[in-house]
């Protein structure tokens, strides 16, 4: 039974270097056998079905690819459907009722260790703030990306990050919807 997965290809279609049309993107993956692929705009971002149950597989099997096909390195992150529709829906940020142009979501390849998230010290970045999920870290950046306090969270925490905007998270949870039907995922419309 095929499940929907949505990939987070990270380092892509940022600035002139490493482009990849979303065509091109869309082709690869389905020439690793996924189906019903759908991209967000420019985003690096893509929705799939695949009978694949392993996200490590797939994730060293989109990188694999982009490498050999792109001469592009580009780390890729995936979750289920369900998990991704939980992390959107858990931002605590949007319960207090934070400006959405305010917000991303930094998800995380693992979780890292307890002492390395201890070590960061949740007022020490004021006015940007951020809170642990699972496997993702909220982040409220009031003064945008460019004014940002917060620490390279790959370096501070160990494992590898890929972070999206809210609008662009948000997006692609209504992406899921659309393939919600085939894969037993409630995905209501989106807060925020």
């Amino acid at each position: 039974m095929s499940q929907t997965w949505v990939a987070l290809v990270r380092g892509i279609n940022v600035g002139r270097a490493k482009r990849i049309a979303m065509l091109d993107l869309r082709n690869l993956l389905e020439s690793l056998g996924y189906s019903e692929v759908r991209t967000h705009v420019q985003s690096g971002n893509a929705v799939f079905l695949s009978g694949q149950r392993n996200a490590a597989a797939i994730e060293e099997e989109i990188s694999k690819r982009i490498r050999s096909d792109f001469r592009v390195d580009a780390s890729v992150l995936v979750r289920t459907a369900t998990e991704f529709v939980t992390a959107v829906d858990a931002n605590p940020f949007v319960t207090r009722g934070v400006a959405p142009q305010e917000l991303h979501v930094a998800f995380l390849s693992a979780e890292p260790a307890a002492a390395k998230k201890a070590a960061l010290g949740q007022t020490a970045f004021s006015p940007d703030e951020f809170a642990f999920g699972k496997r993702v870290i909220y982040v409220r950046l009031p003064n945008g990306i460019m004014g940002s306090t917060l620490p390279d969270w790959e370096r501070a925490l160990g494992v590898r990050v890929t972070q999206r905007n809210w609008n662009t998270s948000t997006k692609l949870r209504v992406l899921l919807s659309a393939a919600a039907s085939g894969c037993g995922v409630s995905a209501p419309h989106p807060r925020g």
